[in-house]
């Protein structure tokens, strides 16, 4: 078993693979991704992850000019040669290797460059979160739109460096106005006065694909929930936290800025109490979805 990469329809090892020095998502991070977990060789929410995909590309002004159904068959591919089982696919679109090494468009006569990559699946369910309020903030939407899933993701690297340097594990960021948007790669709940509260898409996050499944199972689970413009205080004063997001699912929050936020008897730091809750209900949740929804439509697509 290997980590895997294809380009362009080629497999390699991740080590031997290769793209040109002048490909503009390694001189520019002008590309989009999308990252898919599998589980039994289907990957969870393909359909919602391929239609994110082409959404990010149409932002960024890029038209990807391969169908659905060859990016699926390639993944399938890459995952039979990894042979790892339940697997871990990124799948990268750059603009294609430019011309020169200039940000202009005109430059940019290639087609654009696709990559898979296949790793070992590491699902993060219910791994604690120590979260830190960080004083770096989002990108402003009217900028560079949190929305479009790019390959530019310096805002988020800088901002989890600054939560690790403080002792936590990941960063919340506020946008300009003061508000919650979201962690580095991760949306976020917070339960306040019995309502689970999520910042709406207007905030200037991403439209997790989680964090819409979430939108849908909450109620199901007989919950309360609001998208909703969260302040500082309104996180401090959550009675509970959790990141949602692909490889997460639901990742509790047991402290913030340092704080233990749910201790047990022993001082010790743990889930909330309704967050604990619906972990178990969750994953049984996106287990049908996958077995209902995703399984014949991705049969549909190798056909």
């Amino acid at each position: 078993m290997a980590n895997l990469c294809n380009i362009d329809g080629v497999i390699s090892s991740e080590a031997d693979a290769r793209i040109p020095v002048l490909d503009r998502g390694f001189l520019f991070g002008d590309s989009v991704y999308e990252v898919v977990r599998t589980h039994d060789d289907v990957p969870l929410f393909w359909s919602e992850h391929w239609q994110r995909l082409g959404a990010s590309a149409a932002s960024i002004g890029m038209e990807l000019d391969q169908s659905e159904a060859t990016i699926a068959r390639r993944v399938k591919e890459t995952m039979l040669a990894a042979g790892h089982g339940d697997s871990y696919v990124r799948i990268i679109v750059t603009r294609g290797a430019g011309d020169a090494p200039n940000i202009d468009l005109a430059y940019a006569n290639s087609p654009p460059c696709w990559v898979l990559m296949v790793r070992p699946l590491q699902v993060n369910t219910g791994k604690p979160v120590r979260l830190g309020l960080v004083e770096r903030l989002r990108n402003d939407r009217r900028a560079l739109d949190p929305a479009s899933k790019s390959g530019n993701y310096l805002n988020n690297v800088l901002a989890l460096a600054e939560a690790k340097a403080a002792g936590a594990t990941d960063c919340v960021m506020l946008n300009a106005d003061g508000s919650v948007t979201e962690a580095s790669t991760s949306n976020v709940f917070a339960r306040v006065d019995g309502v689970w509260c999520t910042p709406p898409l207007s905030a200037g996050i991403l439209a997790g694909i989680t964090r819409s499944s979430l939108l849908k199972f909450l109620p199901l689970a007989g919950e309360r929930i609001d998208e909703r413009a969260l302040t500082r205080d309104d996180l401090v004063n959550a009675d509970e936290l959790f990141l949602s997001s692909t490889l997460r699912d639901i990742g509790p929050v047991t402290h913030l800025d340092g704080r233990v936020l749910h201790p047990d008897a022993n001082g010790e730091p743990g889930a909330g109490p309704s967050t604990a809750k619906l972990m178990p209900a969750f994953s049984e949740y996106l287990n049908r979805w996958r077995l209902e929804q995703d399984a014949p439509h991705w049969t549909s697509l190798l056909s």
